[in-house]
């Protein structure tokens, strides 16, 4: 049986689970944040308590500090409902919800997450199962510790070969959605396995499960080592050694092309952080693409990183200094620009080349701006030039 079932089949309290079936499965960790908690607390039946409320993690991450006195208002009945139902929830600016995640709980194999977020596939980076849910869905998880679901079947993608010099993990993501077949993954569960993902550091393993959210997939994950293949091959095979930088272009993370045919194009703001781009890997990669040039007059240059202990780290190596120095901007932990609530909205005119996971119209702020995707590399190289710039000394 293949790891997925195995996963779901010991769940669900089950000797056997086959794509199709209806299960119930138990819940390890119940997620929501700030962005999707308003509607769990108004669907949330009166005097009903939560069923395991070590298992339920809130962050404040997507407008904090508050932009908006709703927002704020919100925050003060999060924390009251943590503090009545005990359940964690992570205020004070201590980061995104999946690094959060990441960081003080230790997804590892055999767990079983649903959240009320898209992203939460990015657990998938260290073999747990995750699922996103409306966050109406997240209450009766909440009430039960369990899920009812249909075991999706599966989409194979085997990695194998070396990464070029120059290239990452978010050049790969951005290649598989770009090769995959939209209508065969939607609402399966994808899968990576291969030898080319021992290229990959633990950022990058998250950035890669952090698109899964955007390919229409029920769930993703790379597959854990010791584990084998699901049956039947891979549908999609990525070569290391064929891959170059890459970009997501408007309207949609499906319309990805080589970086270089975009070579030149003005862009007004760039963005490297939150969920998807925001640990210290990144930054890193970030300042190598701005090779020592003072982010140009026509650019802003948002950083975000993704938790205070990302922020730490950049701290103890001298990243923030040198950032801020180059022109940067530094955000607090957390979400920033990326789902368009505050800090570093898009006006009508800009042209935004983000390290994030979305570039559908409005996400950052009007529906007449333009937003690409790439590698913070590549976002701080275009930083630098004021324009995409594929050219990058590494």
């Amino acid at each position: 049986m293949d790891y997925l079932y195995k996963t779901l089949a010991a769940a669900a309290g089950r000797g056997r689970v086959e794509p199709g079936e209806e299960i119930n499965v138990n819940v390890d960790l119940i997620l929501g944040h700030d962005g999707t908690a308003g509607k769990v607390l108004a669907a949330w039946p009166g005097e009903a308590r939560v069923a395991s409320p070590e298992r339920v993690v809130f962050t404040l991450d997507h407008a904090l500090p508050a932009p908006s006195i709703a927002a704020r208002s919100l925050h003060r009945e999060m924390a009251a409902f943590a503090r009545t139902h005990g359940v964690h929830l992570f205020a004070s600016g201590e980061g995104v919800l999946h690094q959060v995640v990441a960081e003080n709980f230790n997804p590892r194999p055999g767990m079983v997450i649903a959240g009320a977020d898209g992203h939460v596939a990015t657990a998938g980076a260290f073999g747990a199962v995750a699922f996103s849910l409306k966050p109406e869905e997240l209450v009766g998880v909440m009430l039960t510790s369990r899920l009812t679901l249909k075991a999706p079947g599966t989409y194979g993608v085997q990695v194998i070969g070396k990464m070029p010099p120059g290239v990452g993990g978010r050049d790969l993501a951005l290649a598989v959605i770009g090769r995959l077949d939209k209508e065969k993954v939607k609402g399966k569960a994808l899968i990576f396995w291969g030898a080319g993902l021992a290229e990959l550091n633990r950022a990058e393993r998250m950035a890669l499960c952090n698109m899964v959210g955007e390919t229409g997939a029920m769930t993703g994950l790379i597959l854990p080592p010791e584990e084998a293949p699901p049956e039947g091959g891979p549908e999609l095979e990525v070569v290391l050694d064929e891959l170059e930088p890459m970009a997501a272009c408007p309207p949609s993370p499906f319309n990805v092309k080589p970086l270089k045919e975009l070579e030149g194009l003005p862009i007004t703001q760039a963005v490297v952080g939150g969920c998807s781009s925001g640990r210290l890997e990144d930054m890193r990669a970030l300042l190598s693409g701005l090779g020592g040039r003072r982010v140009h007059p026509g650019v802003t240059l948002l950083v975000t990183p993704a938790s205070r202990q990302v922020l730490h780290l950049m701290e103890e190596e001298g990243l923030t200094r040198e950032l801020r120095r180059l022109g940067a901007l530094i955000l607090p932990p957390g979400c920033g620009p990326c789902p368009g609530t505050h800090l570093g909205l898009a006006a009508p005119g800009d042209r935004v080349l983000a390290a994030s996971v979305r570039n559908v119209p409005g996400r950052m702020g009007a529906e007449e701006s333009e937003i690409y995707l790439a590698a913070p590399r590549a976002v701080g190289a275009a930083a630098a030039a004021g324009a995409i710039a594929a050219a990058v000394e590494f």
